[in-house]
């Protein structure tokens, strides 16, 4: 089975239906999530709405001087699948097949920072039944919901093109006929509607682009601003996860964050999944969770609160788990690289990675096989609902002002834990409380950046996110040390091998730990605090 990823900034579709055409440097397609153009120009599609009896004007006084206009007619259905909840939708994910002439097959798109990408597999026997390997990529998506046939889109395009004089693609017109079907044997048709998009090609530019749009709009097309295919053929609204609305109670700024590490945690999945690392920004939001729901305790139900944790911080541990080898392994390699050659006796820096790769390899395992168990999509069901149905207490419905009490409080646990810790005798684990501390109250003050203002919630956070990586340099040292310490050990019978190399770095770390600590005393915690 082929499977190929592509960029929205790649054409797609078969080479002979471009030939019926004419053998220009762009192939027709129709492998958009509108149903549209696979693909992500330079210069973004313009769509149009148009009704039923409009009529398509005359380009052809638009055409570059000495080119064409050439036309194709092509159709093709697109089956589409998601839970009967809607979760692919919700996050923005598309998955269908295609049937016809046009991108035949199976696409699989997905967010991809400010784009999309769309995974791509060879037709397979049946348009109706899920490839295994695309249903495991999304299984965090729709938090382990089975995935149902949702739609099947017919299209008719009548496709335009404007061609140069030496034969290129300056802009595509493609009028599409839709028709949303539901499915099953009895099929009826749900809705139908008409659009128009406006695509340039590999010799088209903006003001050609503009010049049709205006042209079309003149005509009596509309500029779409309406829902994509899926939102559009079921008659729902597009909904974002994260769109929960800003209210003015304190619980409504809370659900607001915790929507958001919702997104962060489906986001995370998809990436992990994919293969394409991931693991520090889902770890991330799940420090955001815990943090949330032991900061703004009072807010919150309790026990449910402390089920949720216990989760999060199963999860976070096995991502944990990965992500701090990940980090060793750079750290290590940077740190012998800058040895003198004469100092590094034996294979020091093969043998940390081969050491920590093992290590990374066993836990990145083990976190894929917790990631297709119950407990994982247990706590993304959880992690939803407390988007959907959060349990708050009668907290909760009182003014947002009342979270500046508990952003004061984390403050105040912050400098409790690095006095402790840097007092005489105050040992690395208080700093490791402390580095803790601090995450939670720079998170507690994201959180609530509606009640203490953009600016000084922006300060605090910067500044405890200074200490935050002051202090995780000085946990790092000390577990850096700790390995060395295990490793130099283990040389004894090994003959060419010793601890000399190995006693370098680690009293480099213990000097690391020392130089951490001291500014970790020189840090100014009353520029963070409110």
């Amino acid at each position: 089975m082929l499977v190929s990823v592509v960029g929205r900034s790649q054409r797609r579709g078969p080479a002979d239906a471009a030939r019926l055409c004419c053998p220009t440097e762009r192939v027709w397609a129709g492998g958009g999530d509108d149903g549209g153009v696979a693909d992500e120009s330079a210069e973004p599609e313009m769509t149009y709405d148009a009704a039923a009896g409009w009529v398509l004007p005359d380009l052809r006084d638009l055409v570059p001087v000495g080119g064409r206009v050439e036309q194709l007619t092509v159709q093709w259905d697109s089956v589409y699948f998601d839970t009967e909840q809607h979760d692919l939708l919700a996050h923005g994910v598309t998955l269908r097949c295609h049937t016809g002439r046009i991108d035949a097959g199976w696409q699989l798109t997905v967010p991809d920072g400010d784009g999309r990408k769309t995974i791509r597999v060879d037709p397979t026997g049946s348009p109706t039944t899920v490839p295994k390997d695309l249903a495991a990529q999304v299984a965090g998506v729709r938090r382990g919901r089975p995935l149902r046939h949702i739609v099947t889109v017919h299209t008719d395009r009548a496709a335009h093109r404007l061609i140069t004089a030496d034969n290129r693609v300056a802009v595509e017109v493609a009028d599409d006929r839709v028709e949303a079907v539901a499915p099953g044997r009895r099929a009826a048709t749900l809705t139908s509607w008409r659009q128009v998009q406006v695509a340039p090609g590999p010799a088209g530019d903006r003001d050609l682009c503009t010049a049709v749009g205006s042209r079309l709009a003149r005509s009596g097309a509309t500029p779409s601003a309406g829902p994509d295919t899926v939102a559009r053929a079921l008659g729902v609204t597009t909904v974002a996860s994260a769109a929960v609305p800003a209210g003015r109670t304190a619980g409504s700024v809370i659900g607001r964050y915790l929507a958001e590490q919702d997104d962060a945690l489906i986001a995370g999945d998809l990436t992990l999944r994919r293969g394409l690392g991931g693991i520090h920004p889902t770890r991330v939001a799940t420090r955001r969770l815990r943090s949330t729901l032991r900061v703004y305790a009072e807010f919150v139900d309790t026990q449910r609160a402390r089920a949720f944790d216990a989760d999060l911080a199963w999860y976070a541990g096995l991502l944990g788990q990965v992500r701090d080898r990940e980090v060793q392994r750079a750290r290590f390699a940077a740190a012998v690289a800058a040895l003198p050659a004469e100092q590094v006796l034996g294979p020091v820096a093969a043998r940390i990675e081969q050491d920590l790769l093992t290590e990374q390899l066993r836990h990145q395992k083990t976190l894929d096989r917790a990631m297709t168990g119950k407990r994982y999509f247990a706590l993304l069901a959880e992690s939803r609902r407390w988007v959907t149905d959060p349990p708050f207490t009668p907290m909760a419905a009182k003014k947002p002002a009342k979270l500046r009490a508990a952003v004061r409080d984390a403050n105040r646990a912050v400098t409790k834990h690095l006095t402790a810790g840097l007092a005489e005798g105050g040992g690395d684990a208080e700093l490791h409380r402390a580095r803790k501390a601090g995450k939670r109250a720079r998170y507690a003050a994201e959180l609530a950046r509606p009640v203490l203002g953009k600016k000084n919630a922006t300060k605090s956070a910067r500044r405890y996110q200074e200490l935050q990586d002051i202090l995780g340099e000085h946990q790092d040292a000390i577990v850096a040390a700790d390995l060395l310490r295990r490793i130099a050990a283990g040389t004894a019978g090994h003959p060419d091998e010793n601890g000399f190399t190995y006693g370098l770095l680690y009293a480099r770390e213990l000097d690391r730990a020392d130089h951490t600590r001291r500014l970790a005393a020189h840090w100014d915690h009353t520029t963070a605090t409110h």
